[in-house]
């Protein structure tokens, strides 16, 4: 008996320094088995290898060892001592651990240092989701759900995501102790996130000085209903362009002036900024014209607006563009349908897609896709034209091969959509700047408006009739809505400290005649100051309120016993210093400001949209231009377009889509506004795109 025990320990004590070798995660080799089991292990080796997604098997040591240390003590016999306690446990010859485990059960100094132990969390770069950065390692459910509701919201997930066996296995990998959750409880918590981001949206709110809003109506495909969309563009404590969905709400017919005015009003009163409206920019609908009109003069009961309401109505530019390019685009309409045509004719079968991408390759022309264009989105016209124009050698080509094909333009065709292409192309350059939600656009109206007007002024006596008879419409449409001087465009040109009155002194001489341009120069300089000194009245209404009561604090610091007040020091102070200085500087602020000289750009391209930060710059000019700072942090916010609230309707096609379409109101408006203050949160930005604009078609040639 004593040989034997001798002969297994030695194949223990064998088989121990072996399992000290292996390499955890070392394919190379194979997991060693005592004894006899050596060889019914061998199948279960061959069904291992079989299953790609297991790892190999190793003896398994127990994790209560981490715990302990082993020693020998003074009668020669091997211990336990724990690490965080110091007690010393047997080591049984058999290698159990139970009482291990008991001791770790029970001892106060590991639960002491689980408590303290942290564990590092790094958050997104751009995320600024309040979580603590320091948390213990120990699975929290409740933080998990509201994970998931985040998840929801960004991704506009629908509630029964949740209950999916794909979502509950990729949970349960990530961490097994996930629980499951039901589309109930995911609603529940989605509807708790919308409402603790709306509280501190309404904080937010409170310490802003001005708002500007933009509004739209957008009719669901799937419930025949009609939304509006009201959105909060705002320059926040910290100089950055902020913008906000406040409401999504159900429209009732006949949505006509009255009924976009109410809705505004609601969304006003119940975000508590009725009092803070700067502008309100909208497109061009009569219904929205009606709709301003009755909340100019509603808002101007209660307070005074600036510049008498001249800012308050803003028309949206991108629409404006567009309807002055459709004008002239009619022009061509038989060669923009010829175009299109084509373009459909070789997308209707893939024999003749391959045709014509062999066309394509032949002539080593590289281009890999045509478009097939928006009716009522001109930008996208302009796309279309472009592409086609770059294939145009292989459309003629195209139909000697295929006989049906009856729509080709003809080679004087092509020359007409050559010289609208470089009229069109101003006018997309000046789309894609005017239409940004990132960056202040109000400072860029002139810069981008002027030059559009110059084209037009250049073309007008073109050699070709056709393009005189375009630019003749197209100057009509533009006059219409920009002949007049407007303000808002050139008081936010000259609040970039690029431009300043040089660029409207540049501008209005390459725009009106020589009479026109000086007088509006002066109605523009005089509505600049008439405005600024709006605000200093604002801001001396707050010092004479603030030094009322600076001044009683001073002035009743002491009393006799009968109560009697004695003047400070301090107060009479004061009062020598409103002797002294009676009259204030010389210079205002605005002054000082226009004298300065401009910020050269430092790239030298002239590029309107270059790098510049007009709010940084302001950010730095904070204490030097106390006033007129607050004037441009409320001019810079204001959007010239109303692409941000169309870019939200996108958003609207697909939270209602045909399986969702019995949500409720106000179910569509926690998903959608949820939405956008959850990407806002984390710092998601999604592309900026209407709801429109996803229409566009794309057929994709098999080029090389």
């Amino acid at each position: 008996m004593e040989k034997e025990n001798e002969v297994e320990k030695e194949v223990v004590d064998v088989n121990d320094d072996k399992d000290d070798n292996i390499i955890e995660g070392d394919d190379g080799e194979k997991d060693k088995q005592e004894g006899i089991d050596g060889e019914d292990d061998k199948d279960g080796d061959k069904e291992e290898e079989n299953n790609v997604f297991d790892k190999k098997k190793r003896k398994k040591c127990s994790k209560a060892y981490d715990d302990f240390i082993e020693l020998t003590a003074d009668d020669g016999t091997t211990k336990f001592q724990c690490i965080h306690c110091k007690t010393f446990l047997a080591k049984t010859s058999t290698g159990t651990t139970s009482h291990l485990w008991n001791h770790l059960k029970r001892c106060l100094q590991k639960k002491l240092h689980l408590k303290k132990q942290k564990t590092l969390q790094f958050q997104p770069v751009k995320s600024k989701f309040e979580m603590n950065p320091l948390s213990d390692g120990r699975y929290d459910h409740m933080k998990q759900r509201e994970a998931v509701a985040h998840w929801i919201l960004m991704g506009e997930q629908p509630f029964n995501a949740v209950e999916s066996d794909g979502f509950h296995f990729m949970m349960s990998i990530n961490q097994p102790r996930f629980q499951k959750i039901s589309r109930a409880t995911a609603k529940k918590d989605v509807i708790n996130v919308y409402n603790i981001e709306k509280k501190k949206l309404q904080l937010e709110l409170k310490d802003i000085n001005k708002i500007s809003l933009t509004t739209d109506i957008w009719k669901s495909k799937v419930q025949k209903i009609s939304y509006m969309c009201v959105t909060g563009h705002f320059v926040d404590s910290q100089w950055q362009l902020q913008k906000r969905l406040l409401s999504f709400i159900p429209l009732p017919p006949p949505h006509g002036g009255v009924d976009i005015f109410d809705g505004l009003i609601k969304c006003t009163k119940d975000w508590g900024i009725e009092h803070k409206v700067f502008t309100i920019s909208v497109d061009n609908a009569s219904n929205n014209d009606v709709a301003i009109r009755i909340a100019k003069e509603t808002f101007s009961r209660s307070r005074k607006l600036p510049l008498e309401g001249q800012l308050f109505h803003v028309r949206c530019t991108a629409h404006i563009l567009n309807l002055v390019v459709q004008d002239g685009l009619l022009g061509i309409k038989t060669i923009i349908e010829d175009v299109k045509n084509s373009v459909r004719f070789i997308n209707q079968s893939e024999s003749r897609l391959n045709k014509f991408s062999d066309v394509v390759n032949h002539l080593g022309i590289f281009v890999k896709r045509l478009i097939i264009d928006c009716p009522t989105r001109w930008n996208s016209t302009y796309e279309m034209l472009l592409e086609a124009y770059r294939v145009r050698d292989a459309f003629p080509i195209f139909q000697q091969r295929e006989p049906s094909y009856h729509c080709c333009p003809a080679v004087d065709d092509w020359m007409k959509v050559k010289d609208v292409i470089d009229i069109l192309e101003i006018f997309y350059e000046a789309t894609h700047v005017i239409s940004g939600v990132d960056y202040p656009t109000s400072n860029v109206y002139l810069a981008v408006i002027w030059r559009v007007k110059h084209v037009l002024n250049e073309k007008e006596n073109h050699v070709d009739e056709f393009i005189r008879v375009m630019i003749k419409e197209m100057k009509k449409k533009f006059d219409k809505y920009w002949g007049s001087c407007n303000l808002l465009m050139t008081i936010g040109a000259i609040l970039d400290p690029r431009f300043k009155m040089r660029l409207v002194d540049f501008a209005f001489h390459k725009i009106y005649n020589e009479v026109d341009a000086r007088a509006n120069i002066m109605k523009v300089r005089d509505a600049l100051y008439n405005l600024y000194f709006e605000y200093v009245e604002v801001d001396n209404a707050k010092s004479r309120k603030g030094t009322t009561s600076e001044r009683c604090s001073a002035t009743c610091t002491s009393s006799t016993s009968q109560g009697k007040l004695v003047p400070s020091g301090l107060s009479m102070f004061d009062e020598y210093l409103d002797t002294i200085e009676v009259n204030g500087p010389l210079k205002s602020e605005l002054d000082i400001y226009l004298d300065e000289g401009v910020v050269r750009s430092q790239d030298g391209d002239g590029a309107v949209a270059s790098e510049f930060d007009a709010l940084a710059w302001w950010k730095s000019q904070e204490l030097k231009f106390k006033i007129l700072s607050t004037l441009a942090r409320d001019v810079l916010a204001i959007p010239i377009s109303t692409v941000a609230s169309e870019a939200t309707f996108s958003a609207g096609s697909r939270v209602l889509d045909p399986y969702r379409s019995r949500l409720g109101s106000d179910m569509v408006e926690i998903l959608i506004c949820g939405a956008d203050w959850i990407r806002q949160l984390h710092g998601i930005k999604k592309p900026i795109m209407s709801h429109e604009e996803e229409e566009h078609f794309y057929v994709v040639l098999n080029t090389t």
